[in-house]
């Protein structure tokens, strides 16, 4: 099963990125890897909660979200037939207003893996894009 990671340590507390992480809704604005997210449940991050995503280059998928443990991690899931794609967004504090972002990606499922390999170097691209911009969006 492909899987993919990154981390990076930003100049701000849990909280200030746990904000900006979990209103989904205003990625957009700040996240090239995202065209929109149209929420279904409510735009509130909580689980069940259902959000339609367009992404460049990407089919729009429908993310549940899975777990919620607040200023700390959230994690969501989008799947279709023979595929599950799990997305998990982990902060903690190093210091005070020093915090790391992990972000995680795999593909799940017989056609999962075939699709993690196709789309190896775009998930890889997405997800250091994502921490890079994460990290601008929090240290301004």
């Amino acid at each position: 099963m492909p899987s993919y990671q990154t981390s990076i340590t930003i100049d701000a507390s849990p909280e200030s990125i746990w904000q900006i992480l979990t209103t989904v809704v205003a990625w957009p604005r700040w996240l090239p890897t995202v065209n929109s997210i149209e929420p279904l449940d409510g735009d509130t991050l909580a689980i069940g909660h259902r959000f339609r995503i367009r992404q460049p280059k990407l089919q729009p998928a429908t993310w549940v979200v899975s777990k919620v443990e607040p200023n700390r991690r959230f994690e969501w899931r989008a799947s279709s037939p023979g595929v599950l794609m799990v997305a998990d967004h982990v902060i903690e504090s190093l210091a005070p207003g020093k915090t790391s972002a992990l972000l995680r990606f795999e593909f799940r499922g017989v056609v999962g893996s075939l699709l993690g390999l196709l789309f190896s170097s775009t998930t890889q691209r997405y997800i250091q894009q994502e921490a890079a911009s994460l990290k601008a969006a929090a240290e301004r």
